[in-house]
């Protein structure tokens, strides 16, 4: 495996900022230089949760592992707690940064494949708002999301007036008050109402929730609220928690699900 941690200076966000690439070999012990010339990886653009940032999947779970034996790139980043929003307070474009510079940046520098189909996006906690907003804004660039004990749609979630005693206080930089995000491109139930009615095709789904996640009567709404659209997602409900264990366990399971064929990982003896 090829693990890059790589700092870029963002034009949006005036800053250096910090991404992880993985890039498989084909075999073990084998070296990428022996990658066919012009081949380009099939990749997951994986999210962390807030207040996070971009080691974090490396750090706690076995992902460099998973994606040798898938033969996928991995691209993680982190917006910390930016909530995964262009902030209402302050301006800073991390979700502009993550969505639209980030995968400029990367596949300027990587073999990172371009086509729809070999594209996947994934995200934990609030990570999982982030892969919602932006696979819902481009779901003609994905072949499928993944959500694993994600929150899903955080505008319904924050108080109506920016309140210090609300647990959500913490973003309100981000979000500002309910009124600034429901109906907006930010509200992901406002998103998948717009893109089913302008005839947009959803990506292929998947959602895992656990029955002892702190969050598990949202997640469990929010598959039915998905479902009652018309749309066929796989639903995985499950025993674990709001944590990495879960996370560990479900990104080895959506990339198996997603049994990607025909990469130089998969071709090679």
């Amino acid at each position: 495996m090829a693990n890059f941690r790589l700092h870029y200076f963002s034009e949006v966000l005036q800053m250096n900022v910090g991404v992880n690439v993985i890039i498989p070999e084909n075999t073990w012990g084998h070296s990428l230089a022996d990658r066919p010339e012009g081949y380009r990886y099939p990749v997951l653009w994986l999210q962390s949760g807030g207040g996070f940032d971009y080691t974090d999947w490396q750090r706690y779970t076995a992902l460099e592992l998973y994606a040798a034996e898938a033969g996928v790139a991995v691209v993680c980043s982190g917006t910390y707690c930016s909530g995964y929003m262009d902030t209402k307070h302050g301006d800073f474009k991390y979700f502009t940064q993550l969505s639209v510079e980030t995968p400029a940046v990367v596949r300027h520098l990587f073999p990172l494949s371009e086509k729809p189909e070999e594209n996947y996006i994934a995200g934990f906690s609030m990570g999982g708002y982030g892969t919602l907003k932006w696979m819902l804004r481009d779901p003609e660039k994905f072949a499928a999301f993944g959500l694993f004990s994600g929150i899903k749609n955080v505008p319904e979630m924050i108080p109506e007036k920016e309140d210090r005693e609300d647990p959500l206080y913490m973003f309100a930089a981000a979000f500002g008050d309910a009124k600034n995000t429901l109906g907006t491109e930010d509200d992901v139930v406002y998103m998948l109402k717009k893109q089913l009615a302008a005839g947009k095709k959803m990506p292929k789904g998947y959602m895992a929730t656990g029955v002892e996640d702190t969050h598990y009567e949202d997640n469990v709404a929010f598959m039915d609220k998905y479902e009652s659209m018309g749309l066929k997602f796989e639903r995985v409900i499950d025993h674990g928690a709001h944590n990495w264990e879960y996370c560990n366990r479900h990104v080895k399971k959506f990339l198996d699900w997603l049994d990607i064929q025909e990469t130089f990982q998969r071709d090679a003896e």
